[in-house]
């Protein structure tokens, strides 16, 4: 008696098939003629099933998990003599050096991403397309693009490759994706996305939403040539202290509001906005345009900069205090200069030099010594340091008044984007770092790396990447079904089968179909078949998803009896 495990296989190849997968890495990336097997695009829709159907992407297991279910694939995939030969490490090494080809690869993920646009009928100029980029760091030599750089997960220590990444709203689907040597910033990065995008998806006033790095006049001014729009908040660089003043000095009395209501119908404001309008020029391009500047306040912001700001005042404060106490291992400062100097350290390093007012003081005495024996008569000098410090409250105050208030730019016309929506897309910008957890902790799990071949591990992100396409279009199908039939799951929470959810995540339902289990028994030259039978909430997703019930039940077509088989 042969047992296996189907789990989720039939519903992620099918899904991974909706948009013709196998056939399009097929079309560009062609097999040599020495190539035996199965199809690199059926290789590769397999590789991309176990890496989300087991949350793994080592690639010197799949020949294992392939040996353990091959009926299941050899159904699923669609060819009768496939073998677990077809999934070795190497095979997928080499499919791994073939897409590595940056050309080759940019042809066919535009060509792919045109499809699933249209089987889900998404339309780009209604939603934003965000960037930024993730690091993924490695335990190895610093050498080619693995690069020592500034570190987001505070590895400085390891070299790291960085990944400037384009997702969709509202999937937070990977459009696009460029890798790149760890040390190269992020600035230089955004345009050359940006630029793909625009041409091979011959975008129009589309609107491209990215982090403060993002909003140089250099980036503003060529989306705005290009007849696109832009929404980034303004760094200091971009929108100085003194600036912001003066818009805050020019607020309207009635401000726009963003408010939220909690589960006991309480109202909370979320957000205060109003904008201005700033004629902006961009001298190398040689264009001028007029800018929107939303100027924003956020509760929660205010209140953490509030927080920050006592601290480093109090810290300030107190580290002042210390330096003419003596103790053990602390210099004290020998001259004024000195002491100066200190002071000067202290109120730099907790950035509280306008807020707290510093007087320094030299007092030198002067006492007469007798004489006494050898030694002569003498006068002595001697100093004291007086330090006298206080918090400038008045400076204070009108800091807290600016805390909260931040200033971004965009060029997208009001009527097609109001300051209410505009402050709701850019708080959606979680979307992409939850992308980037998913790719390197949770779903595809690409921390830490395993292979070696820098050309393998930047082929290997783009697979995942590609992965977590379906991995969006699935929780996207789910939720806008539940939404529009107004309905509800449950049985999708551990431990907690009753609690319901209207919005699953693709994790979620995946394990829904754990343990669904494929049973062949042999009895005189012939096999019988049986595949477990359906939990309701495994049929209510397969129609969420618009997926026949067949996927699973075709298995039991290969039976050659009507025996029923238990799985004991």
């Amino acid at each position: 008696m042969i047992t296996e495990r189907v789990d989720d296989i039939p519903l992620l190849v099918t899904e991974l098939e909706k948009s013709n997968l196998s056939d399009l890495l097929n079309q560009f990336f062609p097999d040599h003629g020495n190539w035996l097997g199965l199809s690199s695009g059926k290789v590769t829709v397999g590789f991309l099933t176990y890496i989300l159907s087991c949350s793994d992407h080592r690639v010197s297991h799949v020949e294992t998990w392939a040996s353990e279910r091959l009926n299941t694939l050899r159904v699923c995939l669609d060819r009768a003599n496939l073998s677990s030969k077809d999934f070795t490490d190497d095979k997928l090494g080499s499919l791994l050096d073939r897409y590595s080809d940056d050309n080759k690869w940019a042809d066919f993920e535009h060509t792919h991403n045109q499809s699933l646009i249209s089987i889900h009928n998404l339309k780009l100029s209604d939603e934003a397309i965000r960037l930024d980029a993730m690091i993924t760091q490695s335990h190895r030599q610093e050498a080619g693009d693995f690069k020592y750089g500034h570190s987001k997960q505070h590895r400085a220590d390891l070299p790291q490759l960085k990944t400037m990444v384009a997702t969709l709203d509202p999937l937070a689907m990977p459009l696009y994706s460029i890798t790149v040597g760890g040390n190269i910033a992020d600035d230089v990065l955004y345009l050359p996305v940006i630029d793909e995008l625009i041409e091979q998806m011959e975008l129009s006033e589309q609107l491209f939403v990215g982090d403060s790095k993002m909003g140089s006049i250099g980036i503003r001014g060529k989306i705005h040539k290009k007849e696109n729009y832009y929404l980034v908040p303004l760094s200091k660089k971009q929108c100085s202290e003194k600036e912001l003043t003066k818009y805050l000095l020019e607020k309207p009395a009635e401000l726009v509001r963003l408010i939220t209501t909690d589960k006991d119908g309480v109202e909370e404001t979320k957000a205060l906005a109003f904008e201005q309008i700033e004629q902006v020029k961009n001298e190398e391009l040689g264009i001028c345009w007029k800018e929107r500047r939303l100027i924003v306040y956020s509760p929660t912001y205010a209140k953490q900069q509030r927080i920050g700001l006592e601290k480093r005042i109090d810290k300030g404060l107190a580290a002042l205090g210390l330096i003419l106490k003596s103790k053990q291992g602390r210099k004290q400062p020998k001259t004024l200069l000195d002491l100066e100097q200190g002071v000067k350290n202290i109120l730099k390093q907790y950035r509280v030099g306008s807020f707290i007012e510093v007087e320094t003081r030299e007092i030198i005495t002067t006492k007469r010594v007798r004489k006494h024996l050898d030694r002569p008569e003498e006068d002595r000098i001697s100093s004291k340091f007086i330090l006298e410090f206080k918090v400038n409250d008045k400076a204070k105050e009108e800091k807290m008044a600016q805390l909260g208030w931040r200033a971004y730019a965009c060029n997208a016309p009001m009527n097609e984007l109001s300051t209410r929506d505009a402050i709701l897309c850019y708080r959606n910008e979680y979307k992409i770092e939850h992308k980037f957890n998913e790719l390197l902790n949770k779903i595809t799990a690409l921390m830490p790396v395993f292979l070696q071949k820098e050309q393998r591990i930047k082929a290997l992100i783009r697979l995942l990447l590609l992965a977590l396409k379906y991995v969006s279009v699935i929780e996207y199908q789910v939720r806008n079904k539940l939404k529009a039939t107004k309905q509800i799951v449950k049985e999708l929470y551990a431990g907690n089968p009753g609690r319901a959810t209207n919005k699953p995540t693709t994790n979620m339902l995946l394990r829904a179909f754990k343990n669904i289990t494929l049973v062949i028994v042999p009895i005189e030259n012939k096999k019988f078949v049986k595949i477990s039978d359906f939990k309701p909430i495994q049929l209510k997703i397969l129609e969420l998803l618009n997926i026949s019930p067949e996927i699973y039940s075709r298995f039991n077509q290969l039976s050659f009896s009507n025996i029923d088989f238990s799985e004991t």
